[in-house]
């Protein structure tokens, strides 16, 4: 992945004067790579379910997050859509110089209220041209057993876009340990769940978010 990475880091860099939509192709062609590798080398096949959950408006995307392969499905997989990351990824060698070319929404997690508030017009800007916009509302990666930890800021999100949420549940830590270069064969499944409306209350989003996700979730660790 190191290599492939550098690789067409290289080889995209003319698409770094060029305007963000061209660059859309080569990332789509570095993570089918990616894929390709998994399915080579490690014995790590995936699969997509759910798709017709996924509308042709924009949404805001709530996934449960166990490994770094659902950061690329999604992209790979959601037309239009882009992801709010921490600042601190922008200063990674080549990956970051296109991650800052892809106009992903970066946030400072030690600004304080004057960064979510930033964070929050140009999420609504995103949304109104058009953008789904990802969100981990767990705010980071958790192992397979771990307990559910959701956090309530994704809803403030939800307020300001007023789109519906897509939620999508994952089984990929059975595959990708959170903190191992080890890999485990088997089939990542990803799966888009249906809907969950706007306009509801902040204790029926986050109810509804973690419910649906984790009941989806353990239901696709029976595929092991």
């Amino acid at each position: 992945m190191g290599f492939w990475t550098i690789l067409m880091g290289f080889l995209s860099l003319p698409y770094l004067v060029l305007p963000s939509q061209y660059l859309k192709k080569p990332i789509r062609i570095w993570i089918l790579g990616i894929f390709i590798l998994l399915k080579y080398i490690c014995n790590i096949r995936h699969e997509i379910q759910g798709i017709k959950n996924i509308p042709s408006e924009s949404v805001l995307v709530a996934s449960k997050h166990q490994s770094a392969f659902e950061t690329l499905a999604l992209f790979y997989y959601l037309p239009n859509a882009i992801f709010i990351h921490k600042k601190q990824l922008f200063f990674i060698p080549i990956f970051g110089q296109y991650l800052r070319k892809i106009n992903m929404i970066s946030i400072d997690r030690k600004g304080g209220a004057a960064t979510m508030r930033l964070m929050l017009r140009k999420a609504k800007a995103k949304a109104f041209n058009g953008f789904s916009i990802i969100i981990f509302p767990e705010g980071t990666r958790k192992k397979p057993d771990e307990k559910p930890d959701y956090k309530s800021g994704f809803i403030g999100i939800y307020n300001e876009i007023k789109k519906p949420i897509l939620p999508v549940a994952v089984n990929s830590g059975k595959c990708w340990p959170k903190h191992t270069f080890v890999k485990k064969s088997g089939k990542i499944i990803i799966k888009f769940l249906p809907l969950i409306q706007s306009n509801l209350t902040r204790n029926e989003v986050l109810l509804n978010v973690e419910k649906k996700i984790e009941e989806a979730t353990k239901k696709l660790f029976n595929y092991f």
